[in-house]
């Protein structure tokens, strides 16, 4: 993450937002992807991400990932003002793998976020065999 607080043409250093654990035995179980960003309202910062912090590391072709929300009220060039502060929008890790193949796995285009005065506004997708991409609407009410 990184922010402008004069129109672009400064910024702050970039850190570390999403609350994926390290994963030293396995660095790719530590990536986070696909990010979107809004700002509500009442100038919270909204983050979601793809991880696979969820993931089995067996010998099974399967890659567990799950989709995420971080938020920052305040100081968010400060990776202090991130922790704690994360929802998990899936009810179950979903197999990637199963996602449409179209160049390589994707979930599509239809993911984003947005927000309305308190309320942040989640559209993802998860795949499944049998739905490759299934998409999924979340609002999360922010409540100062």
């Amino acid at each position: 993450f990184s922010m402008s607080t004069d129109g672009g043409f400064t910024w702050s250093e970039p850190i570390k937002i999403n609350q994926t654990p390290p994963n030293p035995g396995n660095p790719l179980r530590a990536q986070a992807f696909l990010p979107s960003v809004a700002v509500n309202g009442q100038g919270v910062v909204g983050v979601t991400y793809y991880d696979f912090r969820n993931d089995i590391n067996g010998d099974d072709p399967v890659e567990l990932a799950d989709h995420w929300f971080v938020y920052c009220e305040a100081n968010c060039s400060d990776p202090a003002s991130w922790v704690n502060n994360e929802l998990r929008l899936t009810d179950e890790s979903f197999d990637y793998t199963q996602a449409p193949f179209a160049g390589g796995l994707f979930l599509g285009d239809y993911v984003g976020l947005d927000a309305d005065d308190t309320d942040f506004l989640a559209f993802f997708q998860q795949s499944s065999a049998s739905d490759p991409a299934d998409g999924f609407f979340r609002r999360i009410s922010y409540i100062p």
